[in-house]
């Protein structure tokens, strides 16, 4: 295996990723070679050390309610429409997508089962995980 250097800055992290291309242009079938392979090895260890560098100096914020909904109605290919049926009105949906509503327990619960995002990352901080008896 190839010498690892740290990753200081941003040149740092700009030549680990022309290393991490140079490895999957040598070899495409990298992610499948196994951990006994050296170029393997290598590639997980610039990432372990990418990934370090970018949490530290590259911090994402969490997503927001709105947009974990928005981004897995996406991926299931699904409409505002199809959110109707558990939200119960075409305006909820859209204040909900929009960010101009909270969503409730009873809400998360819901999408929860339609999309499989976890109740704790819908509800606002501090509010109740379990829905209670009543409207959406």
């Amino acid at each position: 295996m190839a010498k690892i250097p740290a990753i200081n800055n941003d040149d740092d992290l700009a030549a680990a990723g022309a290393r991490v291309d140079e490895l999957f242009k040598a070899n495409p079938d990298i992610l499948t070679a196994g951990a006994d392979n050296p170029e393997y090895s290598e590639l997980n260890a610039i990432a372990d050390l990418v990934f370090a560098y970018e949490d530290i100096h590259c911090p994402m914020e969490e997503p927001t309610p709105a947009a974990r909904v928005q981004g897995s109605m996406d991926a299931l290919g699904l409409t505002e429409e199809d959110l109707i049926p558990i939200l119960g009105r075409r305006e909820v949906v859209a204040e909900v997508l929009a960010g101009r509503r909270e969503v409730t327990p009873a809400m998360a619960a819901a999408l929860y089962e339609l999309l499989g995002i976890e109740v704790r990352d819908l509800l606002p901080a501090g509010a109740a995980a379990t829905p209670s008896a009543g409207r959406v």
